[in-house]
């Protein structure tokens, strides 16, 4: 009976070391899941913020878009001013260019 009982002590013993060993392996993966959990959390704040600032981002963008397209045309009716007053301008010193030349050649210079 001596046998028996120290059989089942070296079971009992094992068994007792299988679980300890069991509950250490738990507790490890518990708390590798637990890191895990907190990078997830970590990135998934990371990404809400990177999305609100993507999403203001691209608002600004569209916004400076809006703002030049509504700037071209001005740009395109200043630009077409200045060049009708270079034309005028370039006609008048024309102009008084040959009124020159008709007194120069008038004086004989």
């Amino acid at each position: 009976m001596t046998s028996s009982s120290d059989r089942l002590d070296r079971i009992e013993a094992l068994l007792e070391r299988s679980v300890t060993a069991s509950d250490e392996r738990m507790t490890r993966i518990e708390q590798g899941l637990e890191r895990v959990e907190r990078v997830v959390e970590s990135n998934n704040r990371f990404l809400e913020s990177f999305s609100g600032d993507l999403g203001r981002y691209t608002n600004s963008m569209n916004n400076l878009g809006n703002r030049i397209d509504n700037l071209v045309p001005r740009i395109d009716g200043v630009i077409a001013t200045s060049n009708q007053d270079r034309q005028e301008t370039n006609t008048r010193l024309a102009a008084v260019q040959r009124q020159v030349s008709a007194i120069a050649k008038h004086l004989g210079v």
